[in-house]
């Protein structure tokens, strides 16, 4: 039963580290995704003028405030939750990993104690 469990870890853990590596790209996906949104913000906050073509938001205080405004904006609450829940997955996906090199590790141990692969 141990023999088996050991031969079939490997194949185990190469599974999870191909999850890890998609699991990192959608991370990355959603981390670019909301700093595009922040930026095409921040450029349409930088630009904005009245009807007299006066700078609406003349200072950085006021441009970070409304930057903050606009992110009670549903499409920027999406992407947020799709950031949370791939961060999630991830930091998942690196606790199973950790215990399947841990179960490795403690059955190799027991093995060593036993001396026979067949326990």
């Amino acid at each position: 039963m141990i023999k088996e469990r050991l031969l079939s870890l490997p194949d185990e853990i190469k599974e999870m580290k191909i999850e890890l590596i998609n699991a990192n790209n959608r991370l990355e996906h959603y981390n670019e995704e909301v700093k595009k949104w922040e930026l095409q913000e921040l450029d349409l906050i930088a630009n904005a003028v009245d009807e007299n073509g006066k700078t609406i938001y003349s200072n950085d205080t006021k441009r970070k405030a409304e930057l903050e405004r606009r992110k009670e904006n549903e499409d920027y609450q999406r992407l947020l939750k799709a950031l949370d829940e791939a961060r999630l997955e991830k930091d998942l996906i690196h606790i199973e990993l950790d215990r399947l090199y841990n179960e490795q590790g403690n059955l190799r141990a027991i093995c060593r104690l036993e001396g026979d692969l067949n326990v």
